[in-house]
């Protein structure tokens, strides 16, 4: 697909997000986002990637993507990815969003995708976290999302790692001071599905 045809297709969206992402060889590297389409992401890091590389990324606000590197510039490569179904329309509705700009995007995306204490989704704070190498342990939730939650504990599992916490799977997609932060890959298409349990 030419870059003509590409924009043409899928506009390209300033995102000013943070992300890292896991080179070919494993190294795992922190970038920026300079802007996204729902064909690719133009990525800002002083990490030189050959062309053809496959990468997987995870962006704050966005979650998990991979694909190929397909071009250079200045600061920076852009990969091309492949989206589908549900997880398409998520990501179209996000670039919607960040399209009508700053803080005002924002505050429309917390308004769709609010995040819950345990008390108010009406579930218990502990729960038990299973990594995808069998170590299990109890965490604690802080918040929640349809998206994913924030989760308190020991266990310090490397970013892109699956994981399940009581009946809900997903991957880490970043560290916090508490924990790990959790994007679900069986995210509920309900706000009433808030409530399926931890436990």
């Amino acid at each position: 697909m030419s870059d003509q045809h590409e924009r043409r297709r899928y506009p390209r969206v300033p995102v000013s997000v943070k992300g890292r992402f896991l080179a070919p060889d494993g190294a795992e590297h922190a970038c920026s986002i300079r802007d996204m389409s729902l064909a690719g992401i133009a990525l800002i890091s002083e990490v030189e990637v050959p062309l053809g590389s496959h990468l997987i990324i995870y962006l704050d606000d966005f979650g998990r993507f991979e694909g190929p590197v397909v071009r250079h510039f200045d600061d920076g490569f852009a990969i091309e990815t492949a989206l589908t179904g549900p997880r398409r329309d998520r990501v179209a509705e996000r670039l919607a969003l960040y399209a009508k700009g700053g803080e005002k995007a924002a505050a429309e995306r917390r308004r769709i995708f609010p995040r819950y204490a345990p008390q108010d989704a009406g579930i218990e704070e502990g729960s038990v976290l299973t990594l995808s190498d069998g170590r299990t342990a109890p965490c604690r939730i802080v918040d929640m999302s349809l998206g994913g939650a924030n989760v308190a504990t020991e266990l310090r599992a490397p970013i892109g790692m699956s994981v399940s916490i009581g009946r809900m799977n997903g991957r880490i997609v970043r560290h916090t001071v508490e924990g790990i932060a959790i994007e679900f890959t069986d995210m509920p298409e309900r706000v009433s599905a808030i409530s399926r349990p931890f436990g």
